[in-house]
């Protein structure tokens, strides 16, 4: 099995990324688990999965807008990835939690929006607007891979 795991906030501006891809994965029929809680959440649900979609918001420095594609393979997701994490747990952490439990995926990508607002009350800024139909695409397009 494939899934999403959409991760962020539909109210701190373009942390929503996760939630709003989401939305567009759900239309298209995708699996996806949505996470606006603490990342450790989805160790259950991502349990056995043979590929796992991380979408999140970033904050690397790259212009608004930019999209990230990352395959860690077997490896550490790395710590400065920059994902938009105001969790207690990163993505990072808790995918190498799950990998100590032996509740990992079998493999994960990471599909990185970056972001230039994330207080809360902050609409969407039309940078990372304008990357979200082409995320989604590219997502479904890695969940429909056989």
């Amino acid at each position: 099995m494939k899934a999403a795991a959409c991760l962020g906030s539909r109210y701190r501006g373009d942390d929503a990324v996760g939630p709003l891809v989401a939305d567009r994965l759900r239309a298209a029929g995708a699996a996806v688990l949505e996470c606006d809680d603490e990342p450790t959440r989805l160790l259950e649900a991502w349990t056995g999965l043979d590929l796992l979609v991380i979408v999140d918001a970033v904050s690397s420095g790259s212009p608004p807008g930019t999209v990230h594609r990352f395959d860690p393979g077997d490896g550490p997701l790395p710590h400065d990835l920059g994902l938009a994490s105001t969790h207690a747990f990163s993505v990072p952490e808790a995918l190498e939690l799950g990998r100590a439990l032996g509740r990992a995926p079998r493999r994960v990508l990471v599909v990185g929006v970056e972001g230039a607002s994330f207080r809360m009350g902050d609409p969407v800024t039309p940078a990372v607007d304008a990357a979200l139909d082409g995320v989604a695409a590219a997502v479904v397009a890695e969940l429909s891979e056989d």
